[in-house]
């Protein structure tokens, strides 16, 4: 039989090392490096109501494709990044993309209706003069209308900004998650 002894002074070594542990986690997850994705997040408690003032909200297009790219890319260098975790020389040109798509961005009526809800992922590519030249979903939200809607979002927004010089890029692939929640 074990001692209580030994059980109290294996049981403060497994405290001592867990915390160890989850400090060193804290370390390296806090030093920059991308964490995964950061989420756009609609929340409606009413319907969305339509506005005479709101004529650049994007309204789900039928005829959207869920995976249509546009055009090939330019060659010359590409880079992907997450658009939740902007970081280094991409940050204030992905903040004022991020904010340009949050401006348009609104719930998918007929999927509002259906009490639809999901997070849609998508990947989208833009040349060095701000044109769109592909998007795609990465991973559906299990619904049509919200896919459609995040895909009708990043359409509607381009043309985006052309990238700075110091970017050296043809084309910047980014990817975004569109999460859809009903409160």
């Amino acid at each position: 039989m074990i001692s209580t002894n030994v059980l109290i002074r294996f049981l403060f070594a497994s405290c001592v090392c867990h915390v160890a542990f989850l400090s060193l986690a804290g370390l390296l997850v806090s030093s920059g490096s991308p964490l995964p994705f950061e989420t756009f997040t609609v929340r409606l408690a009413d319907p969305p109501a339509r506005m005479a003032d709101d004529s650049r909200k994007t309204e789900i297009r039928k005829d959207v494709s869920l995976d249509k790219p546009h055009r090939e890319p330019a060659p010359g260098p590409e880079e992907t990044v997450d658009l939740a975790n902007p970081s280094g020389k991409y940050r204030a040109y992905l903040r004022d993309l991020r904010q340009r798509i949050e401006a348009l961005w609104a719930y998918p009526q007929d999927a509002y209706s259906r009490s639809e809800t999901g997070t849609a992922i998508v990947r989208f590519s833009i040349q060095n003069d701000g044109s769109l030249a592909a998007t795609g979903i990465v991973a559906s939200s299990g619904s049509d209308s919200l896919d459609r809607g995040a895909l009708a979002v990043v359409q509607a927004a381009a043309p985006y900004a052309p990238f700075p010089a110091t970017f050296n890029l043809s084309t910047l692939h980014i990817v975004a998650k569109f999460e859809y929640e009903l409160d």
